[in-house]
């Protein structure tokens, strides 16, 4: 049975541009709070939620939106007046629906150490020794990612997060892994 999906009023808009924002930040050296991460995960679990659910009532889509505006401030605060601009001009369009994003809806899908999901990612780095877990705790912070150890394979670690983030990540943490393989750290 083929149903449609119920229409968030734009709030799921907001979140994609709000994530491309805290993505590019993060591309410009910007240290972004994980708050900003933890709230991003929030709202795509709350409006995910009410979009696969027929009975949850708009209601919930205030709690999202109480998110997003949460994230907008933080992340402006640390734009450039030209960037801050360029932003609110998407999240402007976003709320009236006239935004052509796609939101990625989170399914819960529950699969341990998963290769690929649409635009989430998991990879696996195999170490030549080990690395102390302060440095992935950093890692995952300034990146927005989950550096963690592999609970299926020794000296190995996780990555998991958003495509674009992943592959910032990793190329950033590919400096570090070539350090720690030519033991250079430990």
């Amino acid at each position: 049975m083929n149903r449609s999906i119920k229409n968030a009023h734009g709030i799921e808009k907001q979140w994609v541009v709000l994530e491309e924002l805290a993505t590019k930040l993060i591309r410009e050296g910007k240290v972004i709070p994980e708050e900003v991460f933890f709230r991003l995960r929030i709202a795509n679990s709350i409006i995910s939620y009410y979009l696969t659910n027929e009975q949850v009532s708009i209601d919930l889509l205030i709690k999202a939106n109480d998110e997003l505006l949460k994230i907008q401030s933080i992340l402006l605060s640390l734009c450039d007046n030209k960037l801050a601009e360029e932003y609110l001009d998407k999240l402007s369009k976003a709320m009236r629906n006239d935004l052509d994003v796609e939101f990625p809806l989170n399914r819960n899908k529950f699969n341990v150490e998963v290769k690929k999901r649409k635009n989430y990612e998991s990879i696996r780095v195999r170490l030549n020794n080990d690395l102390q877990s302060e440095i992935l705790s950093d890692l995952s912070e300034w990146y927005g990612v989950i550096f963690e150890f592999s609970s299926e394979l020794d000296n190995t670690i996780v990555i998991e997060g958003s495509k674009d983030r992943v592959k910032n990540a990793l190329k950033n943490f590919s400096i570090i892994w070539k350090f720690q393989r030519d033991n250079l750290i430990s």
